[in-house]
């Protein structure tokens, strides 16, 4: 159903913290690229939404961890950036499914209009677990953060 790809992480300062993971556990930034936007402040419900994020990976696993910079410096506020990600094959059918069992959403599916080819096209949502924690799932997408 679901394919566990990655963890977001809000973080105060990219660089440093892509260092920490290089030294620390070994992990390479496979993509990196600032987003901002109405459909990224739609998604999210976050105004003058303007973030940089980078994506690491182990090259060993599938799973990845971004790292999210505001570029403001919000960091209070999002905790929908400390999140799981699933990928899905069917992100409509399964926002039908949450409303229809009355699963709360942050908003409804976007669907990404992005001039960066690996993020273009992506179909996606947040919604809330039982305890309030904040889950992703998007479309799948063939090349989506890779090299």
């Amino acid at each position: 159903m679901a394919t566990l790809n990655h963890m977001a992480l809000l973080i105060s300062d990219l660089e440093s913290s892509k260092k920490f993971y290089k030294e620390t556990l070994g992990l390479e930034v496979v993509f990196e690229h600032p987003i901002s936007g109405n459909q990224f402040e739609k998604v999210t419900g976050i105004e003058e939404f303007d973030v940089t994020f980078a994506v690491l990976s182990d090259k060993s696993s599938n799973v990845n961890i971004e790292l999210v910079e505001f570029k403001n410096g919000l960091m209070e506020s999002p905790s929908l950036f400390n999140h799981l990600a699933f990928e899905v094959e069917d992100v409509d059918a399964l926002y039908e499914k949450f409303i229809n069992k009355g699963i709360e959403t942050v908003s409804e599916p976007v669907t990404l209009s992005h001039h960066h080819p690996k993020i273009n096209g992506k179909r996606f949502f947040y919604f809330y677990d039982p305890d309030g924690n904040i889950l992703e799932v998007y479309n799948k997408k063939e090349g989506l953060y890779s090299e």
